[in-house]
């Protein structure tokens, strides 16, 4: 590395994951898409801070997933402004928000064990909200961090085959070892490269029981980042869930660095911007999406039709 770079990689990295990006609140020139009362459901968690981050998510991932059969559920971990709502309900009319508590708060009253985990562990509601809709529904889920840029087929046929799957890692070793301890305990297996930033779960697919068997001796104080995550792939592996082709569902970390070369968006179906990565988000896939709303060349139907 030239001594220039060297000298300036982190900066320039702090500098620009501290910018107030305009086009998070641009998604308002995103056309509306009516939400179809579906069997089964799309769901994306955010916390107040990243609404709308989590509805550029749902648009540029809805447009696809409407025509088979999903209604849209946005969870809210927090306090969801008047605005906010009015945002997400102009943008996705009859769209259902809720509150991320109430799924953990109904999971508790069944299962009283699981309380300490799901109300200490930082993400311990996104995994109430995935073991208490997957029960009800076919449920697609999603972070707010993770954007589609083109009609992803993979993931259709993996839902039209009811095969559960996921996002591969770029390196294998996010996980909980605690975790993975317990499982060999019970003679469960892990899947390797596993991220749970977005998931295909066919109805019934994470059991509570097995959840409540995995954590049942999982105390505070948190040791790990990974552990609602090393659950579900310890509970997805059962499940025989299957990997998302990583060449077009891509999790990485090109362009963290401003003289690195970003990932090519028109030959990828989606990525997952995770946190190092998230200003390229901001950056490069969300003018991408806004593009293509704009132009709507990459529309599969009328949004405000029946897609049946």
């Amino acid at each position: 590395m030239n001594p220039a770079r060297k000298i300036l990689t982190k900066p320039v990295w702090w500098w620009e994951r501290k910018q107030n990006y305009r086009i998070r609140s641009e998604f308002r020139e995103l056309p509306s898409i009516a939400v179809h009362k579906g069997s089964r459901r799309f769901l994306v968690l955010t916390t107040p801070d990243t609404m709308r981050d989590a509805l550029w998510t749902a648009w540029s991932w809805y447009r696809f997933l409407r025509e088979a059969g999903f209604a849209l559920v946005l969870a809210v971990d927090g306090n969801v402004s008047t605005e906010d709502s009015a945002a997400a309900a102009r943008l996705f009319p009859d769209i259902t928000v809720l509150p991320a508590q109430a799924p953990a708060d109904l999971i508790v009253e069944q299962e009283p064990s699981l309380k300490t985990f799901l109300a200490l562990y930082p993400t311990g509601r996104k995994l109430a909200l995935l073991l208490a809709l997957s029960a009800q529904y076919p449920v697609i889920y999603s972070d707010s961090d993770v954007l589609a840029f083109a009609r992803p087929e993979d993931l259709l046929h993996c839902v039209a085959k009811n095969i559960p799957c996921y996002f591969m890692e770029e390196v294998d070793g996010t996980r909980d070892p605690f975790i993975i301890e317990r499982a060999q305990q019970l003679g469960l297996d892990y899947l390797r490269r596993f991220n749970s930033g977005f998931l295909y779960l066919p109805q019934g697919s994470l059991p509570i029981k097995t959840a409540v068997q995995i954590l049942d001796k999982w105390q505070p104080p948190v040791t790990s980042w990974f552990t609602e995550q090393t659950v579900l792939s310890v509970m997805l592996h059962g499940a025989k869930a299957e990997a998302l082709p990583p060449d077009r569902y891509v999790i990485s970390a090109r362009r963290q660095f401003y003289w690195q070369k970003d990932v090519d968006y028109s030959v990828i179906a989606a990525r997952h911007f995770t946190g190092t990565v998230r200003h390229v988000m901001y950056r490069y896939g969300m003018p991408v999406v806004l593009k293509q709303g704009r132009s709507n060349s990459s529309l599969t139907h009328d949004f405000g039709s029946d897609p049946n």
